[in-house]
Formats: structure tokens, C-alpha cells, sequence
């Protein structure tokens, strides 16, 4: 099974499928620079709010890319199927609150 790839358009270093990343309306990044971005992006002072939001999308990610691992391991594709449908619902809050988040950091833009 090859795992996509794509590349930060912060760092510019490559992603690869199973590693805590987001998708920005910029492109993929990864989740640590993306979280330097928001630092940026609040000049260190981030508010609370945001952090939250950020505390929330971390837990989502980790999630994400536990699911992922046991999909790998499931050994019957009853299982593997039960557990991307799961993943899959993770992925669309996740996108949700990045959504939210982007309003939050950039206004309605």
C-alpha cells in the first residue's frame, strides 16, 4: 500500500500519509508549522479561543492518524471498512473546525 505525499508550503519538507498534517486553504502543511503559523500569525500572544479550537483539531488529528495505523493492522476488510467510515467521519469535523478556525483568523475571507 503506497502512502500519499505532498509537500509544507511552510517548511517545505514532504508530508507523508500518516503524519499529523492539515490542509489550509494555502495547501498541506504540517501540524507543528501550522501551529507556528497561528503563533505568527498572533505575534505569540494567541488567544484563548484559538487555542481551544487548536486543542480540539490536535486531538482530531491524533485520531486521524490512529485510525489510519489500525486500519493497517485490521485483518478482515469488515473491520478496515468499519474503521475508514469511522476516520472518514473524524475527517469532516476535523474539516468543520478548520473552517471555524478560519473564520477566526482571517474573518470571512
Amino acid at each position: 500500500m503506497s502512502r500519499r505525499i505532498w509537500k509544507c508550503y511552510r517548511c517545505g519538507e514532504e508530508i507523508v500519509e500518516g503524519m499529523k498534517f492539515t490542509f489550509t486553504r494555502m495547501g498541506p502543511i504540517h501540524w507543528e508549522c501550522f501551529r507556528a503559523e497561528v503563533r505568527d500569525k498572533f505575534s505569540g500572544n494567541v488567544p484563548e479561543d484559538v487555542n481551544v479550537v487548536l486543542d480540539l483539531l490536535d486531538y482530531y488529528a491524533d485520531g486521524i492518524v490512529k485510525i489510519k495505523e489500525l486500519e493497517t493492522r485490521a485483518s478482515s476488510d469488515g473491520l478496515r471498512q468499519e474503521l475508514m467510515v469511522r476516520r472518514k467521519v473524524i475527517e469532516g469535523e476535523m474539516a468543520k473546525l478548520m473552517g471555524e478556525l478560519n473564520r477566526m483568523l482571517y474573518g470571512n475571507a
